[in-house]
């Protein structure tokens, strides 16, 4: 693809930007379907390797760009130890940023970037949870009507990302750090990787010489229509331009590399539950003989966290528990008794 490498540093693969590539710019109505908003509440997952940044240079790691006034409605930009969330408010444009992240350092890092309300996390290789607090909440009427993401830079060659990237996840309505972590190789945690980035080359046995390069340039095939996958086409790249996805040819069959995910379309909106303050888990239960409950870990010790009960189809408020600070609820069973615990 042009503009784009496979490079394996450090025992990992990533993908290196040469350029500012068409294919790796896309719709946001591609993501975000019957839905013209960005979700007010979502995580980034980015696994990256970057050498240096320059004292006053800034690198696009994603951007969300209007494409009839070029206004940057959303950007996840790398400086000189800070990591900056940019967003398009009602006032002007914000930026949260998280200080003395060290990322620069020529080693393969995984970041956990998580929003919500007027909260925003950062977890770095499934350490210390950095939090930062702002006054306005993120806004829930930011709209991705007739824009454009853009992979790596703010459109073009405008802050074009130099380093490795090797995944790049945006995950509505959730906090990912908790499937990230705890994690085995937490520098290189996987949430969804492309198959072809977590392949290594075989190792070379006896006086054998490894084939493979750490660094490789390929053409790419672009069409609606898989061409002939062989021996001859081995490690040829096709784009599916129909389906914006990145094939990799093994000689047998076109591998997928890069593949949007299949949409949940078929999921509606069945109710919309509102609780009195910022929560930040939800946990279903059954009891015998009484009913269907959820449980809300709320934020604010007043009134608290609630419990709702399944009435005539719908939760409705039960019971109030003070709590404060709750993060989740667990539901158990000891014996011949039920308990919840926050």
């Amino acid at each position: 693809m042009p503009g784009l490498r496979m490079v394996q540093e450090r025992g990992a693969r990533g993908l290196r930007l040469s350029g500012a590539s068409r294919a790796l710019s896309f719709p946001a109505s591609q993501l975000f379907v019957n839905c013209d908003f960005f979700p007010a509440e979502f995580s980034f997952v980015v696994t990256l390797k970057v050498s240096n940044v320059g004292a006053k240079r800034s690198e696009y790691l994603l951007s969300l760009v209007e494409q009839a006034s070029d206004r940057l409605l959303l950007g996840l930009r790398l400086a000189p130890e800070r990591l900056h969330l940019l967003v398009l408010s009602p006032t002007g444009q914000r930026r949260i940023t998280f200080r003395d992240v060290q990322l620069a350092d020529d080693r393969w890092h995984t970041l956990a970037l998580a929003v919500t309300g007027r909260h925003a996390t950062l977890t770095v290789d499934c350490g210390t949870t950095l939090e930062q607090a702002y006054r306005m909440p993120f806004p829930i009427t930011l709209s991705t009507e007739g824009s454009r993401f853009h992979v790596g830079s703010r459109k073009a060659w405008r802050g074009l990302f130099s380093g490795l990237m090797r995944q790049l996840v945006l995950l509505p309505g959730s906090d990912a750090t908790s499937r990230l972590c705890p994690s085995s190789n937490p520098h290189l945690a996987i949430l969804s990787v492309p198959q072809v980035l977590l392949a290594l080359p075989v190792k070379p046995t006896g006086n054998e010489v490894l084939m493979n390069p750490y660094e490789a340039k390929a053409h790419v095939t672009m069409g609606m229509r898989p061409p002939p996958c062989s021996k001859e086409e081995q490690r040829k790249l096709w784009f599916d331009t129909l389906d914006k996805g990145l094939f990799l040819c093994d000689g047998l069959a076109w591998v997928p590399m890069l593949q949007k995910k299949e949409r949940l379309d078929y999921v509606e909106d069945y109710q919309d539950l509102y609780t009195r303050s910022e929560t930040f888990d939800i946990e279903i239960f059954h009891i015998p003989s009484v009913g269907l409950f959820a449980a809300t870990a709320n934020r604010e010790s007043r009134p608290g966290s609630g419990i709702y009960k399944w009435t005539d189809g719908k939760f409705r408020l039960y019971q109030n528990i003070s709590t404060s600070e709750a993060l989740a609820w667990k539901f158990f069973t000891v014996g011949n008794k039920d308990h919840k615990m926050s």
